[in-house]
């Protein structure tokens, strides 16, 4: 006989029985179209659940699913135009095998309002580029993909090409590979 998992004795409950977790904030997850990277993109959520931090996840494409580079495609929660940083502990930028995010307007006006209001800034592979066009990585240490090197040193960063970079509220990561990294940092600089 299985034993019933014990459950807080105020926690609600789904129609399955299944308890609702509660989170105490949430992160917004800005996702290319197509052929972001996953790997990190999950690290990033599985490291924020684990200190009760939700994330949700908007792109540019909203009725179609957007689909990862190896093998992940979902429809994400909603579109990216019209977000509000209020709502949010900050924004990540995934990166990917287009630099669409790069020189989108909706995605610099979330990452400055993110900034302004010391919220956790953050993005990996070529989303630095998104982060360098918005102007928030000046006099920062920042990685990412070489190929987003000369947009950072154009927005007075300091490229170090290294797997993470901590500066203050903005974190970075080279690539997929320092996922587990990456997430680690996220919740830490989230600071539930």
């Amino acid at each position: 006989m299985a034993a019933e998992p014990e459950t807080a004795p105020d926690a609600a409950l789904d129609e399955d029985g299944i308890p609702i977790q509660k989170y105490l904030a949430r992160v917004l997850v800005v996702v290319p179209e197509q052929g972001f990277g996953e790997q990190a993109y999950r690290f990033a959520r599985s490291s924020l659940a684990g200190i009760r931090v939700g994330t949700r996840a908007v792109s540019r494409q909203f009725d179609e699913m957007v689909k990862g580079r190896l093998q992940d495609e979902f429809l994400v929660d909603e579109h990216l135009e019209g977000q509000d940083m209020a709502d949010y502990a900050g924004v990540i930028v995934c990166g990917g095998e287009s630099d669409e995010l790069a020189t989108d307007a909706e995605v610099r006006r979330l990452v400055t309002a993110a900034a302004a209001a010391g919220k956790l800034v953050a993005a990996y592979g070529n989303g630095l580029a998104a982060l360098a066009n918005a102007g928030v990585v000046k006099g920062k240490r920042v990685t990412g993909a070489p190929e987003c090197e000369a947009d950072a040193r154009r927005a007075g960063a300091k490229y170090t090409g290294r797997q993470l970079e901590e500066a203050g509220n903005v974190i970075t990561a080279l690539d997929e590979s320092a996922g587990m990294r990456f997430g680690k940092a996220l919740a830490q600089a989230v600071g539930i």
